[in-house]
């Protein structure tokens, strides 16, 4: 049955279905039928290692076993280790250190794994395994600057989180602090958690508050800024100047990303951008619920279950937008329970992008991004400004000829697929006006076709 998904994934992004891909192609996808299924689904977490030649891998989560994988070249991938587990479940965490592999699971009893990959493609090996500091755990995180694991959620410190120092010695951790995370009635649990330079953006789940705590001193953390949200705050991630926070709220489901300002967190000054979500069977179904988002440079990479990966433009925070997506369970177009997309890893130095999909296991996807100006045969053209860009639906071309011709007008998207044509008449100096409100948010190239030259330019829809 998954070959002739697979088959249909390929035959609907060649066929350009918007339901099914945007902008991204499929490179390579691993899935086993026969693996033991928990709750939701078959598999879980993704994340990646890379080694000192450029080789990448992928390690995914199933229910039962941590699996290892090079994807290298993503048309042959090679599963390398699929590690038993003792217990199943529904939920498996990884992050990388140096040349180690952190794995943590919640509701398992697992406790805290490490794997040495440093000798991939050989197996990877196993030199730590131990309930020293929790049993279970639903995420952790590395801030690899300063060489700290935090554990979130974890059984024996449910309200806060559990710093370990693994810089001293990655196989052997140490504690630097259980603390609870409480400041009246915010803070509590915490679900997931980013951080950088010692700062910890917490999402504290059923209290619906996103705060931001001091952890220079990780036995005595100290409260920062904080923000309501509207349901369960899930997870978030920072953009790289360190000024917006990108976070998903799960429960109840259908509710939109969020998007702070946090430049002025020390004053305990936390400014919400706006909501936003673009689902992709909407107006139909417009309940589709983000599960973890990532930020890579002006994008945001989010796994949705019911819509796959999208990626979103945030370099204006104020107005983003979709600029490619990929379907990884597209036969759920009834938005119905948590199946579909859980993790997202965009940062192999190839730039392929990882998916992990609950159903359908790993996916290798690629962006296509299409460049957008030419150049050739501009002897009778004097000028090409378009604008406002990004537009709200109308657009405005000023085109001048030193002769007259009919001029083709071409929307299409960054594959290629036309969407509007109108061909004008242009003598001289001439403003168009090109409507392109039917149009959904997102990205494409407006191109003019004269007798003696094509132009292109990119444009934006809000």
């Amino acid at each position: 049955m998954k070959k002739l998904l697979l088959l249909l994934f390929l035959f609907c992004s060649t066929m350009g279905f918007s339901q099914i891909s945007l902008n991204m192609n499929l490179l390579g996808s691993f899935d086993v039928d026969t693996l033991p299924t928990h709750s939701f689904g078959t598999f879980n977490d993704v994340w990646a290692y890379v080694d000192g030649a450029g080789n990448e891998y992928a390690v995914m989560g199933s229910a039962k076993y941590i699996h290892f994988f090079d994807v290298t070249d993503p048309s042959n991938i090679v599963e390398i280790l699929a590690h038993e587990v003792d217990a199943q479940t529904t939920w498996r965490d990884f992050k990388v250190y140096g040349d180690r592999v952190y794995a943590a699971s919640d509701n398992s009893g697992e406790g805290l794994i490490i794997f040495d990959v440093s000798m991939l493609p050989a197996p990877p090996v196993v030199t730590y395994d131990s309930t020293e500091f929790f049993n279970s755990t639903h995420n952790i995180f590395i801030d690899e600057e300063n060489g700290r694991l935090y554990a979130a959620g974890a059984d024996t410190q449910n309200d806060g989180l559990i710093v370990l120092d693994i810089a001293t010695n990655p196989d052997q951790p140490l504690l630097l602090g259980s603390v609870s995370l409480v400041n009246g009635l915010l803070g509590g649990y915490v679900h997931d958690v980013y951080v950088r330079d010692n700062i910890a953006y917490c999402s504290h789940g059923n209290t619906s508050s996103f705060v931001i705590w001091d952890f220079n001193d990780a036995a005595n953390p100290g409260y920062i800024a904080s923000f309501e949200s509207n349901g369960y705050n899930h997870s978030s991630w920072l953009t790289d100047d360190g000024n917006t926070v990108i976070f998903a709220e799960e429960v109840p489901t259908g509710l939109p990303l969020g998007l702070l300002d946090i430049s002025n967190m020390m004053n305990d000054e936390l400014t919400l951008y706006q909501y936003f979500k673009f689902p992709l069977l909407a107006p139909d179904h417009e309940g589709a619920t983000p599960h973890n988002p990532f930020i890579l440079g002006d994008l945001a990479f989010i796994s949705y279950y019911e819509d796959g990966l999208q990626v979103i433009d945030i370099s204006d925070p104020s107005a983003p937008f979709t600029t490619a997506y990929y379907d990884t369970y597209p036969e759920n177009n009834d938005y119905n329970g948590y199946v579909g997309c859980w993790g997202v890893y965009p940062y192999l130095p190839s730039g392929n992008i990882l998916a992990s999909d609950m159903q359908n296991g790993l996916f290798i996807l690629e962006m296509d991004l299409t460049p957008t100006s030419t150049t050739d045969g501009l002897e009778q053209v004097n000028a090409f400004k378009v604008f406002p860009n990004p537009t709200n639906g109308l657009l405005n071309i000023q085109l001048e000829t030193s002769q007259a011709e009919e001029v083709e007008f071409v929307v299409s998207t960054l594959t290629g697929q036309t969407l509007i044509s109108q061909t004008r008449l242009v003598n001289g100096s001439e403003n168009i006006d090109l409507n392109i409100d039917e149009l959904p948010a997102g990205i494409y190239i407006l191109t003019a076709n004269l007798e003696s030259a094509q132009l292109t330019e990119k444009i934006i829809k809000q």
